[in-house]
């Protein structure tokens, strides 16, 4: 009996050793954690404004008759462009993929921009 613990337990130290690389993606801290999360936050909110103020710059531009026609049809192309980029950020953001919701977020900022460049108005 002792000589098979003295066989498995060098086996069972080596498979602890391997699993500790696994480890090192693990936060430090619960803070750490905690500051991603509410930076990720502050990005989908600032995607959700920068949307609304888009649309009412649009909207408003419509209604005052300074976009018609032609131009009245690309916006609304745009604002769905958008609105759907926005869409796609609050999916990603829900689901937690780091890296998707980096790439939804600059594209929901690349459609807004997009949509803000017909009013004239880029916000630079």
């Amino acid at each position: 009996m002792k000589r098979l613990i003295a066989l498995c337990l060098p086996l069972a130290l080596m498979a602890c050793g391997s699993m500790t690389g696994t480890f090192n993606s693990i936060p430090a801290s619960p803070a750490a954690v905690a500051n991603s999360t509410v930076l990720d936050e502050q990005g989908a909110l600032a995607a959700e404004l920068a949307y609304k103020a888009a649309r009412v710059a649009v909207e408003t531009a419509v209604d005052a008759g300074l976009i018609r026609g032609p131009a009245a049809a690309k916006v609304a192309k745009l604002d769905r462009q958008a609105f759907a980029a926005l869409g796609v950020v609050r999916k990603a953001y829900a689901a937690g993929n780091a890296a998707s919701y980096a790439s939804a977020l600059t594209a929901a900022r690349s459609a807004i921009s997009d949509l803000l460049t017909l009013t004239g108005k880029t916000g630079a």
